[in-house]
């Protein structure tokens, strides 16, 4: 039960609210994406250059996560999400309104930092909540509740643009942000109460990240998890240049395409909410980066073979996808289990190394771009490699 609460929520209303949250990465990136070739014509610069707004985006979203998980695990996570979730409402605003891509990019990069705070603190308190096991099977069905978000953002981002400028995804996502708002304002309470706190400093824990990252198991599992979300950007950032300039799908087919893939996310996060009750997260790590290697390589061959297409790029893709809640839900509950009295620093840990493989992705993609699969196919090839290393390497099995 939740120590103290403005209005007491039954578990799954929590989870929904708590998925909600989490949901402010996808909402943010993917129903823009549809819009990118648009943002371009319209402000009349190259592909590369509103890519850069998704690689500012994912890195701000890293970023701000690094801020916000050592100071809600010293001042409580309330006070902290709402903070963050007014900047993200503020630079929304902003983004409506710019007229040059310097201006887009920087707003963008405001909202993601913004932003950053709904999405791991939502995940923290999860933490504060549950024990490690219950958690990875919450933070799985969060997931679940969360692909909702690529599944219909897309789709709701292609038709605002039948009847509007890419302007309106910004405003709907101002709305967004509101809402969030004015919900954790009145029903979500402090979950980290201060005497569970320690009467840490600030100082103390900032300083827990230089713990988790020289601790080798706690490393190799965070580099191998950002990997596999740097995979899904790379996709993220080049899909719908693949798919709408090099195919030649409309962006209403490829907002169709877009879905598959978030609802194989969403079937392998529901799969992983049951499997953690009988198989060791750490058994469950294990195969999400072999699978998610062996995608790379079929994806990296069928581009070099010159036998890809729409439908055989899919097969690749939703493969590869679908490991990231067995990384992302799982990497989290084991490393947060691992520093239970830093479990805003370890989730920040995973999340900004998460965020921060995707824009490191994103700016490879872009740098690469080709006008065809090569960027995209590549550097998910590469981060497959990486995510097998780093997770099965010397010293750092878990």
């Amino acid at each position: 039960m939740l120590k103290t609460a403005l209005i007491r929520l039954p578990t799954g209303a929590l989870v929904v609210l708590l998925a909600a949250l989490a949901a402010f990465a996808p909402m943010s990136i993917d129903m823009y994406l549809p819009a990118l070739p648009e943002i371009a014509r319209d402000l009349d610069v190259p592909a590369r250059e509103v890519q850069a707004t998704l690689a500012v985006f994912l890195a701000g979203f890293s970023g701000g996560m690094l801020i916000y998980g050592p100071i809600s695990d010293r001042f409580g996570r309330r006070p902290v999400l709402l903070a963050g979730i007014a900047v993200f409402i503020v630079a929304s605003l902003v983004c409506m309104v710019v007229e040059r891509i310097d201006g887009l990019i920087v707003a963008r990069l405001f909202q993601a930092i913004g932003g950053g705070a709904a999405s791991i603190l939502a995940r923290t308190v999860v933490r504060d909540l549950f024990p490690p096991s219950e958690a990875a099977s919450k933070l799985s069905l969060m997931m679940v509740l969360t692909t909702l978000a690529p599944i219909l953002a897309p789709l709701a981002g292609a038709a605002l643009l039948e009847f509007a400028d890419w302007r309106a995804i910004f405003a709907t996502l101002f709305g967004f942000g509101a809402i969030a708002f004015v919900l954790v304002l009145l029903m979500l309470p402090e979950t980290y109460a201060h005497e569970d706190r320690g009467g840490m400093s600030l100082l103390q824990a900032l300083g827990a990240y230089r713990h988790i990252l020289m601790d080798p198991p706690a490393f190799g599992l965070t580099v191998a998890s950002a990997a596999v979300f740097g995979g899904l950007f790379a996709y993220i950032s080049g899909s719908s240049f693949v798919f709408i300039e090099y195919f030649g799908l409309t962006p209403g087919y490829y907002a169709v395409l877009f879905a598959m893939n978030s609802a194989a996310i969403m079937l392998a996060a529901f799969v992983n909410s049951r499997l953690t009750k009988h198989v060791d997260l750490r058994t469950l790590l294990r195969a999400g980066v072999v699978i998610a290697a062996l995608a790379g390589i079929y994806l990296l061959a069928l581009e070099r073979s010159g036998m890809a297409g729409p439908y055989s790029v899919l097969v690749g893709l939703m493969a590869f996808v679908a490991m990231v809640p067995i990384l992302g839900a799982n990497g989290m509950a084991v490393l947060m289990a691992r520093y239970p009295k830093n479990a805003g620093a370890a989730a920040a840990t995973v999340g900004a190394a998460q965020f921060g493989g995707g824009a490191v992705s994103a700016m490879a993609v872009g740098a690469l771009h080709d006008g065809t699969a090569y960027s995209m196919c590549a550097v998910m090839f590469g981060f497959g490699i990486v995510s097998v290393l780093f997770l099965f390497g010397p010293g750092r099995r878990l």
